[in-house]
């Protein structure tokens, strides 16, 4: 399939969906609830403006694209620094930007302090698709652009450097210009739904004021976490010419904490341009109202699994249970694969036969998949850790006696459900609503009985101990499993969220303004 489908500027679709690294290109649980509510809803056309970091990041797809999608296309957040704009030189005609400026210090100034409101997203918007917008241009090349970082500079800690402090600015403005020519050319459609926040959030809201139509939010995993525990391990944020340690176990720099606060100010002004934020479950829910989110406007529908097709594999009830552990998910580092190959370890090592197979993409972080194959090599676990790669999950049920996550994030994970689903019980870290999903929520919930255990994050021990506990007593595997079935059948339906989100796309129908963006020729 091409990556740009047809598209018909008369066409305007009844969702479209704002995707950061997701489907159709990247695999994970985020990309199958995309493709569930896209067939889901058959009766509806979908089109996709997907984000991703680089281009490579769009070059195969990795799921078939449903029929009522009418239109996809994709666009790089780096472009604006990996092309810059050519033979432009700029413009000093007198006092063009000085307002602009002014406004843009202002808006920084909201965002240094937290008060970020939506008058905020509306001074954004000014500055980069006003009367008198601050191109990347100017960005790039302006006097005014360099007074006005060398001003935020002067406000920072004393000793930080300023060649990386001026990166980092423009580092993290470059993706806002793209997205705002995204959304002078956005599709046409009635409801914009973005699957985040962040960059695909903030872009909903720019769609929101220009278009006037609603503007939907679900969130998974919480944008701005998942992206503080990122920026707690990458490397190409410098430490040595930065000594200012504060904010996640004082070891975060102070740069750190600068795009830390970006983030979330993209989260609050996606939260306060939003008509409905959805997400999976009260952990969750309360994140959100912590970093902005309005309490009338946040609304829990909780993920969904189609029952039938895990249900057929299914083992009989006198079959053996396998001694393998699987872990399905992306190798990366928040799935945290160190302390399951440290735990296969201590497992192997009381129940001789076991294996661990590790069932998921490798090719999302090289560098981290290359060091967990250097970890099962100098633990002497070659024969016992299997790496599988990205397999379908209904064909590996059956052949797996645990399913689990050692993460160190999760939403609600769709993985655990379709497992409960073919009646494989779980045993995951006590991270996001996986604790609900083991012992269930309500009183009614939670007589169902456990699922499977939860324990600690980054505690091999713990872990390897709870997989032993199912895998050496049949009748507690039984049991788990029984409840497992039980559980994902009572409250996690598909059906259940797709009729959800039916509603919710009905009761914002989009008619929005007069003026409509128009698409201009590529």
């Amino acid at each position: 399939m091409n990556n740009e489908l047809p598209f018909a500027p008369q066409a305007e679709a009844d969702v479209c969906l704002l995707l950061e690294g997701t489907f159709p290109y990247v695999r994970g649980g985020v990309s199958t609830w995309v493709k569930q509510i896209i067939e889901g809803l058959p009766e509806l056309s979908f089109s996709i403006i997907f984000l991703g970091a680089s281009k490579k990041d769009f070059e195969t797809l990795a799921y078939e694209i449903p029929s009522n999608v009418i239109h996809i296309e994709c666009h790089v957040l780096l472009a604006s620094l990996d092309e810059p704009e050519k033979n432009k030189k700029p413009w000093f005609k007198k006092n063009r930007l000085n307002a602009s400026f002014e406004l843009n210090d202002s808006l920084h100034e909201s965002l240094r302090s937290g008060d970020v409101e939506d008058s905020t997203l509306s001074g954004f918007a000014e500055v980069m698709s006003g009367k008198s917008p601050v191109t990347e241009n100017d960005l790039q090349h302006h006097r005014l652009a360099w007074e006005s970082i060398r001003k935020q500079y002067l406000s920072a800690p004393e000793g930080l450097d300023f060649n990386h402090y001026f990166w980092t600015v423009r580092s993290m403005h470059g993706p806002l210009f793209v997205l705002s020519k995204i959304a002078e050319n956005a599709p046409l459609a009635k409801r914009y739904h973005s699957v985040s926040t962040g960059y695909a959030g903030f872009l909903g809201a720019l769609l929101k004021k220009r278009t006037g139509k609603p503007l939907l939010v679900s969130e998974h995993g919480i944008y701005t976490k998942e992206r503080e525990l990122d920026l707690a391990q990458v490397n190409w944020i410098p430490e040595e010419y930065d000594p200012f340690r504060v904010g996640l176990n004082d070891q975060m720099s102070y740069l750190r904490q600068v795009w830390i606060r970006f983030f979330k100010s993209l989260g609050r002004m996606t939260y306060a341009t939003s008509d409905e934020v959805f997400t999976l479950y009260d952990g969750n829910r309360q994140r959100q109202l912590v970093d902005g989110a309005a309490d009338e406007r946040l609304r829990i529908i909780p993920n969904g699994v189609a029952i039938k097709p895990y249900a057929a594999v299914r083992r009989a009830a006198d079959a053996p249970v396998p001694p393998v552990i699987g872990l399905i998910g992306r190798v990366v580092p928040i799935k945290d694969i160190k302390t399951f190959i440290r735990a296969m370890r201590v497992i192997r090592a009381r129940m001789p036969d076991a294996e661990g197979w590790l069932i998921g993409p490798e090719e999302e972080d090289p560098e981290y998949t290359r060091e967990c194959k250097l970890l099962v090599e100098s633990l002497d676990l070659q024969d016992v850790v299997i790496f599988k790669g990205f397999q379908k999950p209904a064909e590996m049920f059956p052949q797996l006696g645990l399913s689990v996550l050692t993460s160190v994030s999760e939403g609600q994970p769709l993985v655990t459900l379709e497992g409960f689903a073919a009646g494989i019980p779980a045993v995951t870290t006590n991270v996001g609503s996986c604790s609900e999903l083991i012992f269930g929520v309500s009183e009614e919930d939670r007589a169902i009985g456990a699922a499977g255990d939860v324990v600690p994050m980054a505690s091999p021990t713990e872990f390897a101990e709870s997989v032993l506990k199912f895998l050496d007593d049949k009748d507690a595997w039984k049991s788990a499993s029984e409840a497992a079935i039980k559980r994902v059948e009572t409250y996690y339906a598909d059906e259940q969220m797709i009729d959800a989100y039916r509603d919710v796309y009905q009761t914002h129908s989009g008619a929005g303004k007069l003026f409509e963006p128009q698409r201009k020729a590529s």
